[in-house]
């Protein structure tokens, strides 16, 4: 993460330039490139180009879009409720300074947070192996300054939402010692709603509205109620267009 400018084309150099929000002649070229290799039409290409032209944290088919941390949480008499929240450590489009507002950069320096909420669909258990079905949306928020802390679920809820997501999730647990599991998180991602940056310099959007993309997340999870599969969970991952 610490090489987010080698990974994008020097972002900052091209916002310099394009301070109204375009593309830089680079930038251009790279989705193109990446849209024709992921298999696209030319003119799916070129609506691919004309997306990433206006909107952050989106790309071709098959590019991985958003990366992020978090903390999941279940709860409720029979572990049906769900809560996520955590930050956007990655983005496409997106600088370390658009993510992040000092150093170390962490939940309490992201400018880019997010949270979710979901019910239980379906549990299934074989041994020890456990499968979860979830629904739920997803929103994510800008900051106008640092201050989210994990150790306040709520503080990842503050600022302005610019973007939401319908999700459908299936999170395998693998257990491997008593209360330790390691999940891993994937499913179906739908964006419903899209605004704009603010403070950026690049007046673009976080992603589209229509938009579907896949996510996957893994870490480590603690049982805190074997009656009720109340857990902890600490995770990372991704999503990547569709």
């Amino acid at each position: 993460m610490a090489d987010h400018e080698d990974e994008r084309g020097s972002p900052k150099d091209d916002v310099s330039q394009h301070g109204d929000g375009r593309l830089s002649r680079r930038e251009i070229v790279t989705v193109g490139l990446a849209a024709v290799g992921a298999g696209l039409s030319p003119s799916a290409a070129a609506a691919a180009t004309e997306k990433a032209a206006t909107a952050v944290g989106t790309g071709a088919s098959g590019t991985t879009a958003t990366e992020f941390r978090a903390r999941f949480e279940q709860s409720g008499p029979t572990g049906e409720h769900f809560i996520a929240y955590g930050y956007v450590t990655n983005a496409q489009g997106l600088s370390e300074d658009d993510l992040f507002d000092g150093t170390p950069l962490s939940d309490t320096t992201a400018l880019l947070t997010a949270y979710a909420e979901g019910e239980l669909v379906r549990r299934t258990v074989d041994q020890s192996v456990h499968s979860l079905d979830i629904e739920g949306t997803l929103t994510v928020y800008q900051r106008a300054s640092p201050g989210a802390t994990f150790a306040d679920a709520g503080s990842f809820q503050v600022g302005t939402p610019v973007a939401q997501f319908a999700i459908t999730l299936q999170d395998i647990v693998t257990v491997f010692a008593p209360a330790k599991g390691l999940p891993t998180l994937t499913g179906d991602m739908r964006q419903t709603a899209a605004s704009h940056l603010e403070g950026t310099g690049l007046r673009k959007k976080f992603g589209s509205v229509g938009a579907e993309s896949r996510l996957f997340a893994t870490g480590l999870g603690t049982l805190l109620n074997p009656a009720t599969f109340n857990s902890f969970l600490e995770m990372a991952g991704h999503w990547t267009m569709k």
